[in-house]
């Protein structure tokens, strides 16, 4: 006697690849408006289409930072910063769901509302904050902070090594040494490994 596979639909649910394709979208919509640099426009979609197939490599927040340069490298204008502040965001959040969505699944849309949610909270926050200090801003000063780009740059292959660093001690077996692949030693606990199926 065989048993079979068991299985039930979700309603309003999209295929789990639909998160990292409106990834794809977002880069693409928010680099081609905000970077006037063909050269950024074009490794700002190659990382989306890396982030797409390899959600882990952190490519996605490159195609994030090429928004920014864009941003940074021209003439300032309160709707172009006001887009960058609703971009950025939104490919952050993408980018984090597509660390934990597997492409296969099947994703309900009620599972998105929390981080929606948080998205549209930041938002309300940040934009007339941003508006604000627009306004604020004496008009004689010069707007324009190309001179920040390198810093940022430097800031964001910080924050890269990092996170690479801190994804492959997650990666690592409890118990091991990350860096040299030592086994594990005696005064470590033996947890249960919850990484596959038992």
């Amino acid at each position: 006697m065989t048993r079979g596979n068991r299985s039930f639909r979700v309603r309003g649910a999209v295929p789990g690849i639909a998160v990292r394709l409106l990834l794809v979208a977002v880069v693409w919509a928010g680099v081609v408006v905000l970077n006037p640099f063909p050269v950024w426009q074009v490794v700002a979609v190659l990382a989306a289409l890396v982030a797409v197939v390899v959600p882990r490599s952190l490519a996605a927040w490159l195609s994030a930072a090429c928004v920014v340069f864009g941003v940074l490298l021209t003439d300032q204008a309160p709707e172009r910063t006001a887009l960058a502040v609703l971009v950025v965001p939104a490919i952050h959040m993408l980018a984090s769901l597509s660390l934990v969505i597997p492409a296969s699944s099947r994703l309900a849309l009620a599972v998105l509302v929390p981080s929606l949610g948080r998205f549209l909270i930041v938002q309300l926050l940040a934009q007339p904050l941003v508006l604000g200090v627009w306004l604020s801003a004496p008009s004689d000063v010069d707007r324009g902070v190309a001179w920040l780009a390198p810093l940022a740059a430097t800031a964001l292959l910080l924050g890269v090594v990092l996170a690479l660093r801190a994804a492959k001690r997650a990666d690592a077996p409890a118990g091991t040494n990350a860096r040299a692949g030592a086994e594990p030693t005696a005064e470590s606990p033996h947890g249960a490994n919850v990484r596959g199926p038992s």
